[in-house]
């Protein structure tokens, strides 16, 4: 059998379907998703609190809102590491 055709045959070889690799990009890209979905959910709560609760006087705004640093942190790091996975996969296909 030549190369070309075990390229070419689904029985050939592990270029075509289902890798690790691709299992372990796309877990990856799914789990950093979803905790930038759940940053992004919190950043929402947070903004309707500002913007339907004015801010007490007494407390300055990053002691009013002990989350806002996290949510950010989950967005920022979600988005990045989600970014980079996928653009693995795209470069895989």
């Amino acid at each position: 059998m030549s190369e070309a055709s075990r390229r070419a045959s689904p029985i050939g070889g592990a270029a075509e379907g289902l890798t690790a690799w691709k299992v372990y990009l796309y877990a990856v890209s799914f789990i950093a998703l979803i905790v930038a979905i759940a940053g992004s959910v919190s950043l929402l709560a947070i903004a309707v609190e500002v913007f339907i609760y004015p801010v007490p006087q007494p407390y300055p705004a990053p002691q009013y809102f002990p989350d806002l640093p996290g949510s950010v942190a989950q967005v920022v790091v979600g988005l990045v590491v989600w970014g980079y996975h996928w653009r693995l996969l795209k470069k895989e296909h």
